[in-house]
């Protein structure tokens, strides 16, 4: 093979080797603001979560204004689970041995956002980033990083999530989450 030719061909085939390594997960979705939720909420949850081999539920309760969202899940056997506040600038979590190692905190509450929050304020907050949200069909919404499907929500009986079932696949962190909210 002509030696011109082998040096163009080893750029291309140092990014074909590239493009099979495993891509890092994403950064966590932007967390809205308390008051983009447009209403308040008080809420029960059940949380029922599919990792790896691990499948568990947790029993939670999530109550929302304009100044603050606090999430608190207690595991299966009563022990709190996790404790998150966020005010719309900082998140304060405190999580239990339920919750596993190096998992973000931060990402649970933006998958609870993703679900219950209106899509034009993720339109609003996404608008310029990297980002993109796309509602398809009715009872579906999708979640894109830089044009990679990151995570998917699907709506029971048309339902908007307040009330009834939902359901995240997590493609980014490799796990789903079921959410049975009952707004009170």
């Amino acid at each position: 093979m002509n030696p011109a030719l082998k040096l163009c061909l080893l750029p291309l085939a140092f990014l074909a080797g590239c493009a099979l390594l495993p891509s890092a997960p994403p950064p966590v979705p932007p967390l809205l603001a308390p008051s983009a939720l447009g209403q308040p909420l008080a809420a029960s949850q059940t949380l029922s979560v599919a990792y790896r081999d691990n499948d568990f539920s947790l029993q939670g309760a999530l109550a929302v204004d304009a100044e603050a969202v606090t999430l608190i899940a207690f595991g299966p056997f009563g022990g709190r689970a996790l404790n998150l506040r966020y005010d719309g600038t900082t998140l304060k979590a405190e999580t239990g041995p339920a919750v596993p190692a190096g998992f973000p905190p931060a990402q649970l509450l933006s998958d609870v956002e993703l679900v219950l929050w209106p899509s034009a304020a993720w339109q609003a907050a996404l608008a310029g980033s990297d980002w993109k949200l796309l509602e398809p069909v009715p009872g579906l919404r999708r979640l894109r990083y830089r044009g990679r499907l990151v995570a998917e929500v699907h709506y029971a009986d048309g339902g908007d999530g307040l009330r009834g079932r939902a359901w995240i696949s997590n493609l980014a962190y490799g796990y789903t989450l079921e959410l049975r909210t009952s707004a009170q």
